[in-house]
C-alpha cells in the first residue's frame, strides 16, 4: 500500500461517511459541482474522503473524479446494505470478494430475463458470450481482500464474511424475491454503488475493494438501524491508521 498516494474512501450518503470525516486530521475540502471530497489523514495515513451519492450514476462519476484528481493507490467503497442471507443480520460485515451489476439485464424474447456481461457486449460479441443465467462476477482486488479479511479479526461488532455483494439501482422489500435472487446469484447482500464504482476503478487501473455492514434484513423482517454505519467506520478509521 504506498505511502506517498492516498486511499480513496467512498460511503454514499452522509451518515456513510460523517464519522470518518470526524477523524480525520489536516482536512482540506475540495468539491467539484455537488460532488464533496475531504483530503486529510488518519493517522499517517494520507485519505481522500468522498461522498459519492446514492445509485450508480452518482458513484461512477464520484470515482471518475476522485481517481483522476487525487491519483489513489486504492478505491475502497464502503457503507450500508441489506441482508440477503438468513444467517446475516444488522452490524455483520460483507466483504465483497466479488460483485456484479444487478442493473445489467437482458430481457429475451418470450419473458425470459438474463444476466449481461456489458463489457462484452461492448465487443459486439455473439448473444451467448454477453448473457448468461447466473451473474457475470467482477473481483476485487486480492490483496485489498486479504487485507479486510485479516483486520476483520479485530471487529467486534458483529461477524464478518467474504462473498458477493449485488449493487445496482432497486431496492427489494419482498422476501420470497429476496431469498429467490439469493438462491439464482449467490449474493449475500444488496446496494447501489460498488458494481459502478468499481467498474470505474478498473478502467483506470486503480485497485478496488468494497465492504459492507449489513444495516437490516427485509427478508427476515429486520428494520433498519443507522449506527451499523457508525460501528463500520469506526473499524474503518482504525484498520487504515495501522496500515503498514
Amino acid at each position: 500500500m504506498s505511502d506517498s498516494h492516498p486511499i480513496l474512501l467512498q460511503g454514499a450518503m452522509e451518515l456513510e461517511i460523517s464519522t470518518l470525516l470526524a477523524a480525520l486530521t489536516e482536512v482540506e475540502e475540495q468539491s467539484v459541482g455537488s460532488f464533496q471530497f475531504w483530503q486529510g489523514k488518519l493517522g499517517r495515513r494520507p485519505v481522500v474522503l468522498s461522498q459519492t451519492g446514492i445509485g450508480t450514476a452518482a458513484a461512477a462519476a464520484a470515482t471518475a473524479l476522485g481517481c483522476e484528481r487525487f491519483q489513489p493507490a486504492l478505491v475502497l467503497n464502503q457503507g450500508t446494505a441489506g441482508g440477503y442471507t438468513e444467517n446475516l443480520h444488522p452490524y455483520d460485515l460483507v466483504i465483497g470478494k466479488t460483485w456484479y451489476n444487478a442493473n445489467a439485464r437482458f430481457r429475451a424474447r418470450y419473458g425470459k430475463t438474463y444476466f449481461l456481461d456489458l463489457v462484452a457486449l461492448e465487443g459486439e460479441s455473439k448473444e451467448r458470450e454477453f448473457t448468461g443465467s447466473h451473474p457475470f462476477l467482477h473481483y476485487s482486488n486480492q490483496d485489498l481482500v486479504a487485507w479486510l479479511d485479516r483486520e476483520s479479526l479485530h471487529y467486534t461488532r458483529g461477524r464478518s464474511v467474504l462473498g458477493c455483494i449485488a449493487s445496482g439501482d432497486q431496492w427489494n422489500d419482498e422476501p420470497d424475491a429476496i431469498a429467490a435472487l439469493q438462491q439464482q446469484t449467490g449474493a449475500l447482500c444488496e446496494e447501489m454503488e460498488t458494481a459502478a464504482a468499481g467498474e470505474v476503478a478498473a478502467r483506470l487501473g486503480v485497485p478496488f475493494g468494497a465492504v459492507r455492514v449489513i444495516s437490516n434484513n427485509n427478508r427476515l423482517g429486520e428494520p433498519f438501524e443507522p449506527d451499523t454505519a457508525v460501528a463500520l467506520q469506526e473499524w474503518i478509521a482504525n484498520i487504515v491508521k495501522s496500515a503498514e
